[in-house]
């Protein structure tokens, strides 16, 4: 496998800054993301504060972001990367059901993910999972909880009910769940905190207890700590210099994950200095 010489972790301004003005060097770049663009953008009403174009819906400054980065030459992957590490001289990265392999990783996965549910740290792989499929044969037969932030996570319930006895799907965004299996069966209410000790035997929420053998949590991303453990991170954003630089040499990062102030010109930025810094850490490595 040919490793790409840059990989883009998130579909928002920052990581598609940051493809654009990697493949503008003549470099491989592969964006992977969940969405491709951030639904976080599409769902801004105006932007009015984004020099040179003001008035513009988010729907239509995302589209100019996709055909930028189309016209340009970058590989886009709708894929959510699970773990990242470092193999001799290249990055690794595993999505739900597939490998990437980069020379160097840009990471711009939006607002960071925090674990937020009491006892999710304590049971995470003891029943909690973020990876329908990648998780869901150890569950066939068996009744499961899924909690979606997102409405990627009807996909995630639907792959689910071909394999569980029951499968209870609490939604956490707006919409009419129309592409939800017939046999899952919607919640509603908040999660209170999951249950179990060695493994977790429920869930309750403000409405009601669910007793399950497995909870899914679909979030935006990943918390960043389970997807690159030494990534070194300050209250909870993570640490980069002004080149974008993090502590992991090769790994660059850009956009709402480094921090404040959360705004769309700040993230273009950033993407762009990040890849100028990736493109540099090639050379030099040459």
């Amino acid at each position: 496998m040919e490793p790409y010489d840059l990989l883009v972790i998130g579909g928002g301004p920052a990581g598609l800054s940051a493809a654009v003005n990697g493949r503008r060097r003549n470099k491989r770049v592969l964006l992977v993301g969940k969405e491709t663009v951030s639904n976080k953008l599409r769902q801004a009403h105006r932007v009015d504060n984004y020099l040179g174009l003001p008035e513009i819906s988010g729907v239509e400054l995302a589209a100019k972001y996709r055909k930028h980065a189309v016209a340009e030459g970058v590989d886009l992957l709708e894929d959510e990367i699970q773990n990242l590490w470092a193999e001799e001289d290249v990055f690794q990265a595993m999505g739900k059901t597939q490998l990437y392999v980069a020379k160097t990783v840009i990471m711009a996965t939006g607002t960071p993910q925090k674990v937020s549910l009491p006892g999710e740290e304590e049971l995470a792989g003891k029943g909690v999972s973020y990876c329908a499929t990648c998780d869901g044969m150890f569950f066939r037969g068996k009744k499961v909880f899924v909690l979606s932030e997102l409405e990627e996570g009807e996909k995630e319930a639907n792959f689910l009910a071909d394999l569980c006895t029951e499968v209870y799907y609490l939604p956490r965004y707006q919409g009419e769940y129309k592409g939800l299996d017939p046999r899952i069966k919607v919640v509603s209410g908040r999660v209170l905190r999951l249950l179990g000790e060695e493994k977790l035997t429920g869930v309750e929420t403000s409405t009601g207890r669910y007793e399950v053998d497995g909870v899914f949590i679909e979030r935006v991303s990943l918390p960043l700590d389970r997807l690159l453990p030494d990534l070194a991170l300050e209250n909870g954003f993570i640490q980069v210099d002004r080149r974008q630089r993090t502590n992991v040499p090769g790994v660059f990062a850009a956009g709402d994950c480094t921090g404040k102030p959360w705004q769309i010109a700040k993230a273009v930025g950033e993407g762009l200095v990040a890849a100028l810094s990736a493109v540099d850490y090639l050379a030099n490595r040459a």
